[in-house]
């Protein structure tokens, strides 16, 4: 599971939430999230969630869903920085404009930004991932990518 902030945060934990078995490395790197890929799923909307990247559903972009991963990157660090959640949003925000075509602020779409947790971590998790979201009740088919709103 990753942790979510400001929209969204998950992380693989040691332990795992909701019954998820222990996880080992070969694991957590068969989890990472792909540019491009489409997720349906409501925990995107809280803040300070956590999901099981295991079991966030990826669907086809054609079919309805809640959002799409637009930037993924690696932590280079020897340890889980303190500023984990803030470096994620902000490469989050940076890469925004790029996808969508239009500045964030400007925008009617969100994002939520998914990094690793301290137990992930141990198990190798070194992924931010971005994913940009609509309002709560919305659901997209197809890709946001240039879309300019």
């Amino acid at each position: 599971m990753r942790a979510v902030t400001a929209a969204l945060m998950t992380a693989v934990l040691a332990t795992g939430l909701g019954g998820c078995a222990l996880l080992g490395v070969a694991q957590v790197a068969s989890l990472r999230l792909e540019v491009g890929e489409c997720v349906d799923n409501p925990v995107l909307f809280e803040e300070e969630a956590e999901q099981d990247v295991e079991t966030l559903p990826r669907v086809d972009c054609a079919d309805p869903h809640d959002g799409e991963v637009y930037h993924v990157e690696d932590v280079e660090s020897d340890s889980l920085p303190a500023d984990v959640a803030e470096t994620a949003e902000q490469a989050c925000y940076e890469a925004y404009e790029g996808f969508v075509g239009i500045a964030y602020e400007d925008s009617v779409y969100y994002f939520s930004a998914l990094y690793p947790t301290e137990d992930s971590w141990q198990l190798g998790d070194r992924q931010i991932a971005c994913v940009i979201t609509g309002d709560i009740d919305v659901k997209f088919e197809g890709s946001l990518a240039g879309v300019g709103e």
